[in-house]
């Protein structure tokens, strides 16, 4: 991780597609924790689910070299408690580089991607319900992806 933020804080220019990479990964990692690691455990359900909400965010953080930048953290991690809304209004609130609107349509665009790569996936598993966290974790994924590479094409710098 270290060789990774060394790289980063070098950058002047941020790449979309790596913030993409950096989200996607990051919010993969803790959605993977949230339903494979600990799955009868309703405490470690509501912590991973704050922190996942950290994963966009720490991919543009990544990209962009800003790895200082804690108020948008803890924007993105107080976020996901009003459930649809949240996590944008209180990420653009308290970044300067992030206008809420864009981040509300980022979010939804997100959703809508990864619903559909879920429901792309839902014809082939069938009705066998094992798969479904599974599919949390690649829908989340695609989600922390898409709103990463989002702020980092149009954030303001």
């Amino acid at each position: 991780m270290i060789p990774l933020a060394a790289l980063t804080a070098t950058r002047t220019e941020a790449n979309p597609w790596l913030a993409s990479v950096y989200g996607g990964v990051f919010t993969a990692i803790l959605a993977a924790i949230f339903t494979f690691v600990f799955p009868n455990t309703p405490a470690v359900y509501i912590i991973v689910y704050l922190l996942g909400g950290a994963g966009p965010v720490l991919g543009y953080q990544m990209a962009t070299g800003q790895l200082v930048d804690w108020k948008s953290l803890i924007g993105s991690i107080i976020g996901p408690i009003i459930p649809i809304l949240g996590w944008p209004i209180l990420v653009g609130a308290l970044t300067s580089s992030q206008s809420i609107g864009k981040l509300i349509l980022g979010a939804l665009i997100g959703t809508v991607l990864g619903l559909a790569v879920v429901l792309l996936l839902a014809s082939p598993m069938g009705q066998d319900p094992s798969w479904l966290s599974f599919a949390y974790v690649i829908g989340s994924s695609i989600w922390g992806g898409s709103c990463a590479a989002l702020m980092t094409a149009w954030g303001k710098r």
